[in-house]
């Protein structure tokens, strides 16, 4: 969705007055950027006002003018409307916002529109974490002024502003964050895949993908998109841009293609029509044929603004991996437990189970986003030797997987780890990958994956 008004044209424009809706990360990074500014800004938030009162009070906020329980006309009163992600964008007063020619801009259209340094884009349905964070690790090797900020957890408002024009934004962006854009403009934007996820926020797959692929809106010239080549979502769109701006493969070894791929446990490339080797990932510590590809997609973009192979080699083999994806927590009796609480679709699952031979205790399930769990069965039935569902999903799942030995509903994260514990042997492994957001359950991916941590430290030696 595209806001057009006249009064915004101006890169560095702000109204007297800006309405806020959210006061989750984003949004209070928003404010404190905008008061630091001088700018009056009014909260609007759907959470209890005792639960916003705290909120702000915890951040020094308390005399702000603020509105609970729902947003309210007095957003209008407002020159600007800043979105926190998790918000609808068609939601009523956003609707009359629009009427009344108010723009309305998700955070990181200000973060953008305030920031010297060129953007560094990762989106996609699975993997933008792990690709933003091996892209930041290379420039680190490199020695290159950068933030890691966005869909990743440190907002692009309060990190973008500090990078000198020499520097880089490493942004991970979602769908939502793109919904509403107006100057936004990567440098360099890759598109990871394309999957179906989100349902509970998009009418239809194609909507989902609409999204996704409004991060080319405002990109032109020697702007260069990176597409994953082995998704023909993403190659029947490259064929339909029509010189638009400049396009990289990754993934595969496409003749006459600039493009990145992996033979063997090396990286080569193919730019201006010539092929190089460029990085030995043999000592690549995070393992799997998906972060093979995500490592292929941060070379890519990092080669396109002049890396060198020897900081891209360093970059990614030094990178350690993060938390709440593939996390090894601990071992207990020769069996292993790792935290993927961040797998939040059907492919990320499929990716963690794939990771191991069939010797998988799957802990999954939790708010339904329309995850297609059917399109993943094969590979659940071949490797977990038992599942566990939670949550508002857990009846939707257990349909779809019907079929697979030792797959149950159950009430907890601790009533799945309790029975799984009581069943494992050695060399067996245990995962907690959900394939849903939280929210049923839990506040974020974060909350959910430390309850698992804390959960599997508490077991004792001799209980599995």
């Amino acid at each position: 969705m595209v806001n057009s008004m006249e009064n915004t044209k101006s890169r560095e424009w702000l109204p007297e007055k800006v309405a806020i809706l959210g006061a989750g990360r984003s949004g209070i990074a928003v404010a404190k950027f905008l008061l630091e500014k001088g700018i009056s800004i009014f909260i609007s938030e759907s959470c209890t006002s005792d639960e916003l009162d705290f909120i702000l009070a915890s951040n020094g906020m308390a005399d702000v003018p603020h509105e609970a329980d729902g947003h309210t006309e007095k957003v209008l009163e407002c020159g600007l409307v800043v979105l926190s992600p998790g918000i609808p964008s068609d939601i009523r007063i956003l609707n009359k916002a629009r009427e009344a020619r108010i723009p309305v801009w998700p955070e990181i259209e200000l973060g953008y529109r305030h920031s010297k340094a060129p953007f560094l884009a990762v989106t996609g349905s699975t993997g933008k974490s792990t690709t933003v964070e091996l892209l930041g690790s290379i420039l680190d090797a490199a020695g290159k002024e950068h933030a890691v900020a966005g869909n990743i957890g440190t907002p692009i408002i309060q990190e973008a502003p500090k990078i000198s024009e020499k520097g880089f934004i490493a942004a991970e962006i979602s769908s939502f964050q793109l919904e509403n854009i107006e100057l936004f403009r990567p440098r360099v934007a890759v598109v990871l895949n394309l999957m179906k996820n989100h349902l509970d926020r998009y009418e239809s797959e194609d909507d989902y993908y609409s999204a996704k692929k409004s991060i080319i809106q405002n990109m032109a010239g020697e702007d260069t998109m990176v597409l994953n080549a082995q998704d023909e979502n993403l190659v029947t769109w490259a064929q339909n841009m029509n010189g638009k701006v400049r396009i990289v493969f990754f993934g595969m070894n496409i003749k006459d293609a600039s493009c990145v791929w992996c033979f063997g446990s090396h990286l080569y490339g193919r730019f201006d029509k010539k092929v190089e080797g460029i990085a030995d990932i043999s000592s690549m510590k995070i393992k799997g044929k998906h972060n093979i590809g995500n490592a292929c997609a941060a070379t890519a973009m990092a080669k396109i603004v002049g890396i060198d192979n020897e900081a891209i080699t360093k970059g990614l083999t030094e990178f350690a991996g993060l938390p709440h994806r593939m996390e090894f927590i601990r071992e207990i009796n020769g069996v292993t437990y790792y935290n993927d609480s961040k797998a939040t679709t059907a492919e990320s699952v499929e990716c963690a189970v794939n990771a191991f031979d069939s010797n998988v205790h799957l802990i999954a399930g939790g708010k339904d986003k329309g995850c297609d769990f059917s399109s993943i069965y094969e590979s659940v039935k071949k490797n977990a030797k038992s599942v566990r569902l939670i949550g508002e999903a857990a009846g939707r799942i257990m349909k779809e997987w019907k079929d697979i030995a030792e797959i149950k509903k159950v009430e907890s994260l601790k009533e799945a780890l309790e029975e799984i514990s009581g069943m494992v042997n050695s060399g067996d492994v245990v995962i907690l990958s959900p394939g849903c957001s939280s929210f049923d359950m839990f506040s974020s991916f974060e909350e959910r994956g430390d309850e698992f941590r804390k959960l599997v430290n508490e077991l004792e030696e001799g209980s599995s």
